[in-house]
């Protein structure tokens, strides 16, 4: 009877596993399919005109970014879930492991810097600082990627250089699992954790000048100033839902690691959580810049003409 309950739970689990694993398929596929046409788009309206905004320039990196650590994630996916002996080999845990954590964080990192950009172009505040970096951000944002980029590349080395110690304590097959763990908290919780400050901060004094501007023009009639207002409202506290879900499920991912309680249907469960949060962040700025939504809107508007004509 022990053997037969324990034979059921291994089935239940391996089902867990692959639905999670399907649904990680098209959450991801859904994620890359959304990123790179915000690459994409931005691409040709650079080739056009010659010109690059501020806004598209973080968009740009945000979604090579997004679209690299998806990559990353599904791969890792199908690795611990069919090869998971090959994953267990130090060297390629080694890579995936660094870029994982580059890719995330620099991600993070745009995230960021995007949410200051609208905040200094939108939000209406009357104190000098926010003046002053209201003219010179915006002239600052290369410098600031640029800076990002590089700070990230030494990161990367230097994780390199510390991850494979830790995973070469035992044999080349295997790795020490408490202290890769631990130190994998500390590089979650670390380099994460001013960019979600960053995050947050331009978000809340955007959504405060939102709200004030939007209660302003209650005592008139609701007009199409007030409903872009609102639907700005949504876009940006969707935007700091996924965001903070990212950062605190990397965090309770990593401390279950450490811990050594997370089974693998668990793992599948939060990469499903952490991509769906990049994904529904790229759906969100397809709709969110005009245009972006324009270019969504006209090849949905091909697509249906030409499902429509016959054959």
């Amino acid at each position: 009877m022990v053997l037969t309950f324990s034979f059921t739970l291994r089935k239940m689990s391996t089902l867990s596993e692959l639905f999670g694993f399907i649904l990680l398929v098209v959450v991801t596929l859904t994620g890359l399919a959304g990123n790179g046409f915000i690459g994409i788009v931005n691409f040709i309206d650079w080739f056009r005109s010659r010109k690059l905004s501020p806004a598209d320039m973080i968009l740009n990196g945000l979604s090579l970014f997004r679209f690299a650590f998806l990559a990353v994630v599904i791969q890792i996916a199908i690795l611990i879930l069919f090869f998971k002996d090959t994953f267990q080999n130090r060297d390629l845990s080694t890579v995936y492991n660094a870029s994982w954590f580059f890719v995330n964080t620099a991600g993070l990192w745009f995230a960021a810097w995007l949410s200051v950009l609208y905040c200094v172009k939108i939000a209406n505040f009357s104190h000098p600082l926010f003046l002053q970096m209201k003219r010179r951000f915006p002239g600052l944002v290369p410098w600031l990627l640029l800076g990002t980029v590089a700070i990230m590349g030494s990161r990367l080395l230097s994780e390199c250089k510390t991850i494979e110690p830790l995973l070469s304590n035992n044999t080349d097959s295997g790795m020490k699992t408490s202290d890769f763990c631990k130190y994998s908290i500390f590089l979650y919780v670390a380099p994460d954790f001013f960019p979600f400050v960053i995050f947050f901060s331009s978000s809340i004094l955007l959504l405060t000048s939102l709200w004030r501007h939007k209660n302003l023009l209650r005592n008139t009639a609701r007009d199409v100033s007030t409903e872009v207002h609102l639907n700005a409202i949504k876009a940006l506290a969707s935007f700091c839902i996924l965001y903070g879900s990212n950062f605190f499920v990397g965090i309770l991912e990593a401390v279950l690691a450490w811990m050594d309680t997370v089974d693998l249907w668990v793992k599948i469960f939060f990469y499903n959580l952490i991509a769906a949060c990049s994904s529904g962040h790229a759906i969100i700025l397809i709709f969110m810049n005009p245009k972006q939504k324009k270019e969504s809107v006209r090849i949905l508007h091909q697509l249906k003409s030409c499902m429509k004509t016959p054959s």
